[in-house]
């Protein structure tokens, strides 16, 4: 029994002896510096910050990870999807007490109070009620509390799934209390920051779960792993792109890589290299011995997992060292004005301000579109090449909307804030519905039977029954007047210029609700209510008029809208230009008058085209060919 349990425990101890020596090594020389700056929190409050957040970062591995992995590699039905509930609500606690550490932590830093002194009880109480950061770390403590208690309670796959949504959401107080949060910088890589500890904690919490649970899955070990493996290249995408991009907007220039933040990014980004060879290994060599030799192959995978783990807690180390050092743009002064001349059309599109989120969706999408047209074919099927083409373009436009020059000026220029709309919400959706991409997914995903979730499975419970309520015009026209509605007459106009999660909200908004709306046009059939060639074209009509009205709001009554100042328009109080901007509120209006124009005529073409074609169809008396045949099933399956 004793022998049986030793390399279980030599495997931890060296697991956490690599997250700590590399904490220990990564921030002596800034606990040093603490110490030094008439410091009187003591040496508690200075390591017990990193340490910490070290567990946090396990913790919260520890429960997203197996939440998310009982959801897509373990069937719902068996020990190992128990066992895993267990291991995330152990750790849920575990996540709990580490958040509520750090908020105490936290407080005495802040505060400059050693630990536990006298009147600091009081004083901690007002840090929860009145301070912002304070408010955060106890919504962090309500939202780790709440999923532990679910994670002990749920079984169905649906409240697993809100389960790890909600964990998941744990992330984000402790995020806005980083460094993303307190720099100059902070509206370009708040949203980073989550998505890197997001994508951090499936890949870390995942590896854990099936090294923990390899006994139990028994012959379920190779489904699981390879399953797996595909969660851990998107998560190790995501974390390159994320990592790069928060990376950058900390260091501010090369000579921050000189500095104790950029040693610490450098020393991570060089381990998250490593972990890249060992998810080729496990690819390329442990899913094919695991198919071929499955009994020996267990303990290579055994093996290579521990050391995988190893280095991710010596990531992690590093990420908690890197979360307690001043990143080299705190300490920079702000820039002084630049004279630059006001922008054109031309600047719009060349310009670049990278978005880590969309260019990860935007690689998905490519990549996954593309995998999806290579598995047709290999089982002898034909996918339109037309169809792929604008699928490709739209996501090439949605890149540059998100990335280029329209993502820097919309914080500045409510022309360029309205033209990113009107493309996101009209145009691209244009070029990505008739992509055909849900019906590609149909043809490529094989529906699993052990219950699991795949990407037919998750096409199935979370898009199709939202197509199938926006099925009519009038109904997605609807939620896109309430959408514009809630662009231009909420807070949130102001707050999507401003923040990165406002910018991601309003795109996501425009994105989606354009989708509906073009998808509600596209279907193939004249059955159903609104769904007439007639009413098709009603529902342009009125979503035309509404632009009209939106357009001429913005040409004639800046007033309406916050941050105006009659004939001056500006989002944002600073400015990369040192001269007034004045009279581009009727810009703003004529662009959305242009962009709805050329989009909906391009609609009402294709509905009436479509039309024709289908009544040329139906008195025609000729055999179809194979390939017509594939065509018109892949334009009836798309909504």
């Amino acid at each position: 029994m004793k022998k049986s349990r030793t390399k279980p425990v030599a495997a931890a101890a060296m697991i956490l002896g690599c997250g700590l020596l590399a904490l220990f090594v990564a921030y002596s020389s800034e606990a040093g510096r603490e110490a030094g700056f008439l410091d009187r929190t003591g040496a508690v409050v200075i390591w017990g910050l990193p340490v910490a957040k070290l567990v946090f970062n396990v913790a919260a591995a520890g429960t997203v990870g197996p939440l998310i992995l009982a959801l897509f590699a373990l069937p719902p039905t068996g020990r190992a999807f128990s066992k895993a509930l267990v291991l995330a609500g152990i750790s849920a606690v575990l996540w709990t007490a580490a958040a509520a550490a750090i908020s105490v932590l936290t407080f005495h830093s802040l505060a400059n109070l050693p630990l536990f002194s006298e009147g600091s009880g009081t004083i901690f109480v007002s840090f929860l009620t009145d301070v912002d950061a304070g408010r955060r770390s106890a919504l962090t403590v309500v939202i780790t509390a709440t999923a532990a208690l679910l994670c002990f309670g749920v079984q169905s796959q649906r409240a697993v799934a809100v389960t790890a949504v909600l964990a998941s959401t744990g992330l984000i107080p402790l995020a806005l209390n980083s460094h993303a949060a307190g720099g100059a910088n902070h509206a370009d890589s708040t949203v980073s920051v989550v998505m890197h500890m997001v994508a951090a904690a499936i890949w870390i919490g995942g590896l854990a779960t099936i090294v923990l649970l390899r006994r139990t899955l028994g012959t379920e070990l190779l489904a699981a792993v390879r399953r797996y493996s595909t969660l851990a290249l998107l998560s190790f995408l995501a974390l390159a792109i994320s990592g790069v991009a928060a990376g950058l907007t900390g260091l501010g220039t090369l000579d921050g890589l000189a500095t104790q933040y950029g040693l610490i990014l450098v020393a991570k980004t060089a381990l998250l290299g490593v972990l890249g060879v060992f998810g080729v290994l496990h690819r390329k060599w442990i899913l094919t011995k695991l198919e071929s030799v499955p009994g020996r192959a267990r303990t290579m995978f055994a093996a290579l997992a521990v050391a995988e783990l190893a280095i991710m807690a010596a990531a992690s180390g590093l990420a908690a060292a890197l979360a307690r050092t001043p990143p080299p743009t705190v300490s920079q002064a702000a820039p002084a004005p630049v004279s630059l001349r006001l922008p054109g059309l031309v600047d719009m599109f060349s310009s670049w301000k990278p978005d880590a989120l969309w260019i990860f969706l935007c690689a998905v999408a490519v990549f996954l579109y593309g995998a999806g047209m290579q598995r047709v074919r290999n089982r002898g099927g034909h996918w339109p090449a037309y169809r792929a083409g604008l699928w490709f373009t739209g996501v090439g436009l949605l890149f540059l909307v998100t990335n280029g020059g329209l993502r820097f000026y919309q914080e500045f220029l409510i022309s360029a804030h309205v033209t990113t709309q009107m493309l996101l919400i009209a145009v691209v959706p244009l070029l990505l519905v008739p992509g055909a991409p849900l019906t590609l997914a149909r043809l490529a995903a094989t529906p699993r039977q052990d219950g699991t979730l795949g990407g037919a499975e998750a096409l199935t419970l979370s898009v199709r029954p939202v197509l199938n309520a926006a099925a009519a015009p009038y109904v997605a026209a609807a939620g896109l007047a309430a959408v514009l509605a809630a662009l231009y007459y909420t807070p949130l106009l102001e707050y999507s210029a401003r923040t990165q999660f406002g910018y991601q909200a309003m795109a996501l908004l425009t994105l989606i609700s354009g989708c509906l709306f073009t998808a509600s046009l596209a279907r193939a059939t004249d059955r159903g209510p609104g769904s007439s060639v007639a009413a098709r074209l009603a529902a342009i009509g009125a979503v035309a008029a509404l632009y009209g009205v939106y357009g001429w709001a913005l040409a004639q009554q800046a007033d309406q809208l916050p941050d105006s100042r009659r004939q001056e328009w500006l989002i944002s109080v600073g400015q990369p230009w040192d001269q007034p901007v004045l009279a581009v509120v009727e810009p703003a209006g004529m662009a959305m008058w242009v962009i709805a124009a050329g989009a909906l005529v391009v609609a009402a073409a294709a509905v009436l085209y479509r039309a024709r074609r289908r009544r040329s169809a139906g008195t025609g008396r000729r055999v179809r060919s194979s390939s017509e045949r594939a065509h018109d099933l892949v334009m009836s399956s798309e909504p």
